[in-house]
């Protein structure tokens, strides 16, 4: 039986997808003097039973995963219960009230403001130095659990803005490893034995990753491939988000088709796009980060979008493209690649090239999976060297490799956070 215990009154649905479902909870004191009841909770529940799960999502192997990890980025497993009569498994984790996806979209988080980007005119201070200080300690604790991930053998491989938490501290936490992908435990059939949908280092699964960010080698069925390559498309994919247009979107699009002729439109060029004939002012709009790939017209239309930005796939730009299984299924007419740079109107500004988070994107995003930059490697990038140094949460430790800072301008991380977005607090 599990030692978490929670109120039931206080239960509250968050996310119910195809397969888990994310709940929070007021936490029950495990003593009368204690102070646990004041603490909320996140409960993940998905199916313990294979006809009942998707593959490869697999909770047996996530909770596994979580229990044997301890990192300041990474969010910790409580403990955990299973429900035979409902043939479901629950963990526990701490709540954490901040999403990166509301930060994303917020109109405030950019180095423009929305009326000088109209004008054409050059980011701001102090909008462009408070958007940059906040962006760079979000990327670096973002590459700091994914190094540390892969430091223990593990792949993520669903990496995404939905998946990175920030406490109210400002401190990031990565979530949600349904389809991470042990490496160490590759051979040993025995660990897992208990899992829905155990993987073979031959017999990998290539059906992970979410949307623009899956890596461009899973859209040809790969049943064998660099897993924390994969990460590092992804990781480059995530962080370009942080510069990519603001776009203000109906409330009715999502039930919408696709319009043909916006196409050329995303990503935007611009930091703040209004749609067409729409109203700046339209209360029931909201604003929305684009993606630097689209995914939206299904696996080959993804592909065709990467290709739009980093150009078809040869020999050269990508040796060994070729041999993956599908990519004779369909042909390609060929695109060069494009320039990054308008497609990342909110970059901050740099005379070297080399010392700009661009250049990580850049090399996060290769074609050939073993050019991908590690993140580790990444940790130690320029970018994080530049002045002033990187903004991070109380206690959090590193190791000294990049000047940091305690405040910036008298405010601290969660402070600055708060600039921007407000936490999801149960009321």
């Amino acid at each position: 039986m599990s030692e978490v215990r929670y109120d039931e009154d206080t239960l509250e649905v968050l996310h119910e997808g195809p397969v888990s479902t994310v709940s929070r909870a007021l936490a029950k004191a495990k003593d009368p003097g204690g102070d646990e009841g004041h603490k909320w909770i996140a409960i993940k529940s998905a199916a313990s039973r294979k006809e009942l799960s998707h593959a490869p999502h697999d909770i047996i192997k996530e909770i596994r995963v979580l229990s044997r990890i301890s990192h300041h980025n990474i969010i910790p497993i409580l403990d955990h219960t299973s429900n035979q009569r409902l043939s479901e498994i629950q963990f526990f984790m701490p709540y954490v009230s901040y999403q990166l996806t509301d930060l994303l979209a917020s109109p405030g988080f950019s180095p423009h403001t929305f009326m000088s980007s109209i004008d054409e005119e050059p980011p701001r201070e102090p909008e462009n130095a408070r958007f940059c200080t906040l962006a760079k300690s979000i990327v670096y604790q973002i590459l700091c659990g994914v190094a540390y991930l892969h430091s223990e053998h593990i792949a993520h491989r669903d990496l995404k803005p939905s998946n990175v938490l920030l406490t109210q501290d400002g401190c990031v936490k990565l979530i949600d490893f349904g389809i991470a992908y042990p490496e160490d435990e590759a051979e040993d059939k025995k660990i897992k034995s208990h899992d829905l949908w155990p993987e073979q280092p031959d017999r990998m699964y290539f059906e992970v990753g979410t949307g623009p960010y899956r890596a461009p080698e899973l859209l040809f069925g790969p049943t064998t491939y660099q897993p924390y390559a994969v990460d590092s498309w992804s990781l480059g994919a995530l962080l370009a988000e942080f510069f990519t247009s603001l776009r203000l979107t109906p409330s009715d699009e999502d039930d919408l088709p696709p319009d043909p002729s916006d196409e050329a439109e995303r990503p935007g060029r611009n930091p703040f796009v209004l749609p067409q004939g729409g109203s700046f002012a339209d209360p029931h709009s909201s604003w929305r980060r684009d993606s630097l790939f689209d995914a939206s017209r299904g696996e080959i239309g993804l592909a065709w979008s990467i290709f739009c930005v980093k150009g078809t796939p040869t020999e050269d730009t990508w040796p060994g493209f070729n041999e993956l299984p599908d990519a004779s299924r369909v042909t390609f007419q060929y695109t060069p690649p494009v320039d990054l740079s308008p497609l990342l109107p909110s970059l901050p500004s740099s005379d070297i090239s080399s010392d700009s988070p661009l250049d990580i994107i850049e090399k996060l995003l290769q074609y050939p999976p073993a050019r991908r930059l590690h993140a580790a490697d990444a940790l130690k990038h320029a970018w994080f060297k530049r002045e002033p140094g990187v903004l991070l949460p109380p206690e959090y430790e590193h190791d000294g490799a990049v000047s940091t800072i305690p405040e910036w301008q008298g405010q601290s991380l969660g402070q600055l956070l708060r600039v921007y977005v407000r936490p999801h607090l149960p009321e």
